[in-house]
């Protein structure tokens, strides 16, 4: 697919990192092209741990109550390990007010494999349903 054709993907905005009955999973706001939706985003063990750690840290000298962590809708990749299996590296984004950090953390192909579908195959609200975040709720 063409990139001009491409819609530029909103950050997500992490609301939270938690497991509950269903698994790990982060609570995402996603803004598509026809609204704002939250959705449950469901992660493996390892990376809701790595990435747990990364939103309980203080990532300025201060945080404010304005503060908030976003999800970037890309991926790194590096092959720079002696075996050559890739490594993913996903993004995450502290913002506070007009200063913002970027945290760069390994992440599993799943993971990988996910912000990938997100970028090239959601829309709309309507491609983000089966994750709506009240189907999930107790």
């Amino acid at each position: 697919m063409d990139n001009a054709n491409q819609e530029k993907h909103e950050n997500l905005k992490i609301l939270k990192a938690s497991k509950d009955r269903f698994g790990s999973h982060l609570k995402l706001e996603a803004k598509v092209a026809d609204g704002t939706v939250v959705i449950r985003w469901g992660l493996d063990d390892v990376d809701y741990l790595k990435i747990r750690d990364v939103v309980k840290n203080n990532y300025f000298d201060t945080l404010e109550s304005g503060y908030h962590y976003e999800l970037l809708p890309y991926i790194g990749v590096s092959l720079d390990k002696p075996n050559g299996k890739p490594t993913f590296l996903a993004n995450l984004r502290c913002v506070q007010g007009q200063k913002a950090a970027r945290i760069e953390l390994e992440c599993s192909e799943k993971f990988a494999g996910n912000i990938e579908w997100f970028k090239k195959d959601v829309r709309c609200i309507k491609d983000l349903e089966h994750l709506e975040w009240e189907k999930f709720e107790e």
